[in-house]
């Protein structure tokens, strides 16, 4: 939630459809690009406060936006409010709206963040002077999620499943259950071994079990509490919307024109930068390289031995990583 995290630098914009969006800006300084920092699932644009940091320290503009159902945004009840492309949409006449037109922009993705991404920049080619992905790559969304279909291809691939999760993702009164177990969830989400996500998230049946023992796991070392207790403020009340994103990926069609998406469509042409996080338990990390490597003309490959935070566990690799990448390449 920007406003808690972030008071100084919160900022809220109405968009022409009338939905609000609460978002962090820092103002680029001459000739320096703007960040487009989008958070995946379940997170908030605090989850990128090291990065944040220090981007502005180094002079480099910021805009994170809070997802549509989480922190300072709107909260919508209609399910199909929360597709990826609706999403992106929204996304990208933000950034039209805040960011000086003349501003360089690299868009930056994680998890749920990276097919928004993906989106915005295939609509919105011209934005662009470079993308980053972390953890998930490239995708476009042209077909309805098939959770049986995930585990099924991640156990033939890597011998377990990572995707057991996504059955209780999409099931009604998710967000209450885990609103209940918040703590355990909260340490699950951030525990200190990242292979427990094997047992208790990508199993099938592995959450179900977790959530209704709930007892915490051993916490990472490197959230601290405060940073856990400010996650857990931010999104108390809102699991709703950050199950709505699930549920609208599992129940709805993609739009016809996301559908008819030509290979030339999809290619990326702007420098890319993967960064893959070899310790992370929900994806194949594998998958996301091929992905990635499908449609980005100009790719590099960074491999991290993280779990899926990177952001968080590795903060100021990652934030090197990014300065790096605007400033090596002229971005």
């Amino acid at each position: 939630m920007a406003s808690i995290a972030f008071p100084q630098l919160a900022k809220k914009v109405t968009l022409s459809d009338g939905t609000t969006y609460g978002y962090v800006h820092v103002l680029a300084g001459p000739s320096k690009p703007t960040f487009l920092l989008i958070h995946g699932a379940p997170s908030s644009s605090y989850v990128w406060h090291h990065q944040i940091e220090s981007l502005q320290k180094a002079g480099f503009g910021v805009v994170a936006p809070d997802l549509l159902g989480y922190g300072d945004s709107d909260r919508p009840a209609e399910v199909e409010r929360y597709q990826i492309s609706a999403g992106a949409a929204q996304i990208a006449e933000l950034v039209r709206t805040v960011v000086d037109a003349n501003t360089k922009v690299i868009g930056v993705g994680h998890d749920l963040g990276s097919p928004i991404l993906s989106h915005v920049y295939v609509r919105n080619k011209h934005l662009f002077s470079g993308l980053v992905f972390i953890a998930v790559g490239f995708v476009i969304v042209d077909a309805k999620m098939d959770p049986d279909f995930m585990n099924t291809a991640s156990r033939q691939l890597l011998g377990y499943s990572t995707s057991g999760y996504l059955r209780v993702f999409v099931a009604p009164g998710t967000d209450a259950l885990v609103e209940k177990h918040d703590a355990a969830f909260d340490s699950l989400m951030y525990c200190a071994d990242p292979a427990a996500w094997k047992e208790h998230l990508g199993a099938e049946g592995g959450l179900e079990k977790f959530l209704d023992e709930g007892k915490p796991l051993p916490v990472a070392s490197w959230i601290s509490p405060a940073e856990l207790a400010m996650h857990n403020l931010i999104l108390k009340g809102s699991y709703t919307g950050v199950f709505n994103w699930y549920q609208a990926a599992y129940l709805v069609d993609p739009p016809a024109a996301d559908r008819a998406l030509t290979a030339e469509d999809k290619k990326v042409t702007v420098p890319t930068l993967l960064v893959v996080t070899g310790k992370d338990y929900a994806v194949i990390p594998e998958a996301q390289v091929q992905l990635t490597q499908a449609v980005a003309e100009d790719l590099t490959v960074e491999r991290l031995d993280v779990g899926h935070w990177a952001m968080l566990e590795v903060k100021d690799r990652v934030g090197q990583l990014l300065e790096d990448f605007a400033t090596t390449r002229g971005l």
